[in-house]
């Protein structure tokens, strides 16, 4: 024997059958909001070029290294693809190349910097050993780094 559900409501045979709510018509479907009269249509905005987000980052990162080459190259392709494609970025690439020549000069600054050193010590350890540089010094002439060095 079957229990009857004690939450089920009665039905009373006396009233007629009730159909089930039925949701309204909905309008349909409008892509973008109506602009008022005088507004143009909504434009999404245009893509960001990825080279040109990796020449401003190797830029930043390579303002001292040699990794300022990769800034150039990047920045350098990536104006152009702007050029063809219609692209974000402009500003990004200009960054790119400008902190790539930037990281050039710096690394090059660098390396004629360690050779003038390695000179600098080179020339004085040349004069230690060749000569007898110990009956002139401790001296009291300001130019005795001149004189080791042979200027």
């Amino acid at each position: 024997m079957t229990m009857p559900d004690p939450y089920s409501q009665p039905q009373d045979p006396q009233q007629p059958y009730q159909q089930p709510y039925q949701q309204p018509a909905q309008p349909p479907y409008v892509p973008y909001p109506p602009q008022p009269y005088g507004y143009p249509p909504y434009v999404p905005p245009r893509p960001t070029n990825g080279m040109a987000i990796a020449a401003m980052i190797c830029g930043i990162v390579g303002v001292c290294s040699p990794i300022g080459i990769l800034a150039l190259i990047f920045g350098t392709v990536a104006k152009r693809q702007i050029r063809e494609t219609g692209d974000q970025g402009d500003g990004m690439a200009t960054a790119g190349v400008v902190l790539g020549w930037i990281g050039i000069a710096a690394t090059i600054a660098w390396i004629a910097y360690y050779i003038f050193v390695i000179a600098l010590v080179g020339s004085a350890v040349n004069e230690l050993e060749n000569g007898d540089w110990y009956s002139d010094f401790p001296t009291d002439d300001p130019t005795w780094a001149l004189r080791l060095l042979g200027f």
